[in-house]
């Protein structure tokens, strides 16, 4: 942990209270507590004090190590009782493939599933470094989350004593493990024999997969048929003749090191071809059904008008066959209309399988399935037509912008569409055409083509034309973004009791709330509310603020926000932007970022006041750390790292002793944008903080102490503190027990607050 050296004499008089009696200086002398002595050399002695826990040097995260859960876990930090666990989940990747990894804004503290916050407690033998986030509580191999990465931060924590909190150590994403994709069996295409196919597991842990066979569509009852190495893709198992011609569902499951298994697989469907069985189709092929409905996917093929044809269907979203129809027959050129559950944006692959029934009139013998599926160099794909994903629009002085995503097809088949453009001044309608715009018309920017509408309206929705005049359904409904937020500002270092109440309470570091004002736009007749947004940095990591951080209600209806930050730190600025919402809680428009920060307890004033510019100011002396007593008497001057000077001066006033401790605009510490301190000025780009063109504390004024001969005493004096915590803080009521400060308390007057009396023992406790 962190700590910092203190010397006795910051609070107190050293025995000087001695110097008259020269033979007494290394003997032990009396205190107020019978059971204890002390002398000079005791007084002046060097005791460690905690300020900030030191940060986890270590965070591990699991990679594919549960197919539910991820396992997180850190050192051990010395003093620590408590640990803060955050996570931040990355769903999307960059240019080259990888996982974007989360800012600031992104982190939120995790909630158990049984809604209680997760802060990890140690149990004084270094078991509060572990936890396990259960992800998923009903794996499937179609949740999303198998595609995700899962990253972590700690913090660790000691609130029962007051110290610091630590910075966070950010892991590695970690990844759940994730089931094989793709599974696919030979259907018909072999007679003794069935080759199942996947796509890896993406997690790295796999070390094997293990091959399931069912008799079951719903894979129910499978038996494990194989497990092969981690570097395999395919498994051939032998049919008998006997099994010929039946269908069975394959499905396979990824094994890590640990010889934990994944979800299942999707089933693939897989058969050998018995004797006798038709012949297989060739032409299969989708001939209206490229956005050429909004309903339905029409294919085709080319058979024999005595053998049956079953259809069978899946999906860029699930690899698993849909059985359209059992039973297509009597034609020579087929179709077959698809009109089950169809989704906009979504491809479809099709594949058909022939049969007929067996001289017992009872029994199918099928032949192979098509080669049409997503994998095949002809592939039967087809979509309906549908509306743009996104939809947004945005207005200025000359009407409103609306701007979308290309409806899904490739570039020939989009360039034929039309988009049909409506309006209304109700959200529910009625909506009437406004303009049909050609793409031929349109300019693609950034994957968006954008149309400028001078008759608004309040509502807009739009759909796409084809170029035989088909219409898709509607996209969902928008509306304009307001204008952004005015005047916005945030408040550094206020009182807020008076307008907060009850809900004017600290953090665990000792900070208070930020309060968040601004003014609605000029136009804002379609302002529904706003979002309010707090970042460390300004130029990312926003992250939505909520009410009462409850996580809940986000959206803000009047014109001021109190940010109860409850990882808010001393030293460090925060900023803040907001946008205006329109009806259906749509925005594009935010205000300008202002930054700003909360006021400190006066107990936490008197420990950042201390610790960081007292404390360090005092070890710049050099007679007051001389072995000799009489050695310690005198005068010297110590200077800032930046400015000013701490004159000292040690004598003998009659039977006891008094030192002089003045401060003379006095500074060693520069707070920049990111909290830290340091001795140089912020540049031209950092935010200068407080009053003081962005130093920590400047300070000016005494601490004085007096001592008698029964080395008992008062401190006396003023330190006025100007900078990013304007305050002073008052010595008179420090009382000097043998030698020590031994009782009394600060009075603490922060700017803007009434004063405070801060006991003697803030900042004494020691390891």
């Amino acid at each position: 942990m962190k700590r910092v050296v203190f010397f006795t004499l910051i609070f107190t008089a050293f025995s000087f209270i001695l110097f008259s009696c020269a033979d007494m200086f290394q003997g032990k002398i009396p205190m107020d507590t019978a059971s204890e002595l002390g002398s000079l050399q005791d007084l002046m002695e060097q005791k460690t004090e905690i300020t900030d826990l030191e940060t986890p040097t270590q965070i591990f995260v699991s990679q594919g190590d549960s197919p539910t859960t991820i396992t997180v876990s850190w050192n051990h930090v010395e003093g620590a009782q408590s640990y803060r666990l955050e996570r931040a989940v990355s769903t999307t990747k960059n240019a080259n493939g990888a996982f974007e990894e989360p800012s600031e804004g992104d982190y939120t503290v995790i909630t158990s599933s049984v809604g209680s916050t997760a802060y990890i407690y140690d149990d004084g033998n270094h078991n509060g470094t572990y936890y396990e986030d259960v992800i998923l509580s009903d794996p499937k191999y179609t949740s999303a989350e198998y595609g995700y990465k899962y990253f972590y931060r700690v913090s660790a924590e000691n609130i029962a004593k007051g110290y610091g909190s630590s910075d966070f150590i950010t892991s590695a994403g970690g990844t759940l493990f994730a089931p094989p994709s793709s599974v696919s069996a030979s259907a018909g295409t072999y007679k003794d024999r069935i080759v199942v196919k996947w796509d890896k597991s993406p997690s790295d842990s796999t070390q094997s997969y293990s091959i399931y066979r069912s008799v079951n569509s719903d894979g129910s009852n499978a038996t494990k048929l194989a497990t092969v190495k981690a570097n395999m893709s395919s498994y051939t198992t032998a049919v008998t003749e006997a099994d010929r011609g039946t269908e069975f569902y394959f499905s396979v499951r990824a094994q890590n090191k640990d010889g934990v298994e994944s979800v299942s697989s999707a089933l693939g469907l897989g058969y050998a071809r018995a004797d006798g069985a038709p012949v297989l189709v060739e032409d299969v092929e989708v001939y209206e059904g490229r956005g050429a409905s909004s309903t339905e996917i029409k294919i085709k093929w080319t058979g024999d008008p005595e053998t049956n044809y079953a259809v069978y269907r899946n999906s860029s979203v699930d690899s698993a066959l849909t059985l359209l129809s059992s039973g297509v027959s009597g034609q020579t050129n087929y179709t077959f209309t698809d009109s089950q559950d169809l989704e906009e944006n979504v491809y479809y692959y099709y594949m058909v399988q022939p049969w007929k029934l067996d001289s017992d009139g009872a029994t199918k013998v099928k032949g192979a399935m098509s080669d049409s599926g997503s994998k095949s160099s002809r592939p039967a794909e087809g979509f309906i037509l549908g509306a743009p994903e996104t939809v947004t629009v945005t207005k200025d002085s000359s009407g409103h912008n609306i701007s979308w995503t290309p409806a899904l097809g490739n570039d020939t088949e989009r360039s034929s569409y039309s988009y049909e453009i409506s309006g209304s001044d109700s959200k529910d309608g009625p909506f009437d055409a406004i303009a049909t715009v050609p793409v031929s018309s349109l300019v693609e920017i950034s994957g968006k083509y954008s149309y400028q509408n001078t008759v608004t309206r309040a509502y807009y929705k739009i759909r796409t034309k084809n170029s035989s005049g088909a219409l898709s359904e509607y996209s969902a409904v928008q509306a304009p973004a307001p204008y952004a937020p005015k005047s916005i500002e945030v408040s550094c270092y206020k009182n807020l009791s008076g307008e907060m109440g009850s809900s004017w309470t600290a953090n665990s570091n000792g900070v208070y709330p930020v309060k968040i004002t601004w003014e609605a736009p000029l136009d804002s007749s379609d302002v529904a509310g706003y979002y309010v947004y707090r970042s460390d940095k300004r130029d990312s990591g926003y992250k939505r603020l909520s009410l009462n951080n409850d996580e809940k209600t986000f959206v803000i209806t009047g014109n001021t926000f109190y940010d109860s930050n409850v990882s808010a730190r001393t030293k460090k600025i925060y900023y803040y932007k907001v946008l205006s919402l329109n009806s259906l809680l749509g925005g594009a428009n935010y205000s300008d970022v202002k930054w700003g920060y909360g006021a400190l307890t006066a107990s936490q004033y008197m420990k950042e006041y201390n610790i960081a510019t007292v404390m360090n100011s005092q070890k710049k002396l050099t007679l007051m750390h001389r072995s000799g007593n009489t050695d310690k008497l005198g005068e010297e001057t110590a200077y800032g790292n930046i400015s000013g000077n701490l004159y000292y001066h040690a004598s003998i006033e009659g039977l006891g002793g008094r030192v002089i401790m003045k401060y003379t605009d006095y500074a060693d510490w520069y707070v920049n944008s990111n909290g830290a301190l340091s001795t140089t000025a912020p540049d031209a780009s950092e935010d200068v903080i407080g009053t003081a063109g962005g130093i920590f504390f400047l300070l000016n004024g005494n601490t004085n102490t007096s001592a008698s001969m029964d080395t008992n005493g008062q401190m006396d004096g003023t330190v006025d503190c100007r900078g990013m915590y304007p305050g002073s803080v008052v010595y008179d009521n420090v009382k000097i027990k043998g030698g020590a400060a031994g009782g009394g308390y600060y009075v603490i007057k922060r700017e803007g607050f009434d004063s405070e009396n801060v006991s003697w023992t803030v900042g004494e406790e020691k390891k």
